[in-house]
């Protein structure tokens, strides 16, 4: 099973282009994965480390 790597449109400073469809889903996926990160289930897990 080959993997598809697609490159990915970058701005000049080096970040990604949130102007492309990849670059949205990149957003989309990373604003997701904060929101997880900060969930009450995270905040009481990290609580009790």
């Amino acid at each position: 099973m080959a993997v598809k790597k697609t490159t990915v449109k970058k701005t000049k400073d080096g970040t990604v282009d949130k102007r492309t469809k990849e670059g949205k889903a990149i957003a989309e996926r990373m604003a997701k994965a904060r929101a997880e990160k900060n969930s009450l289930k995270n905040r009481i897990k990290r609580l009790f480390k």
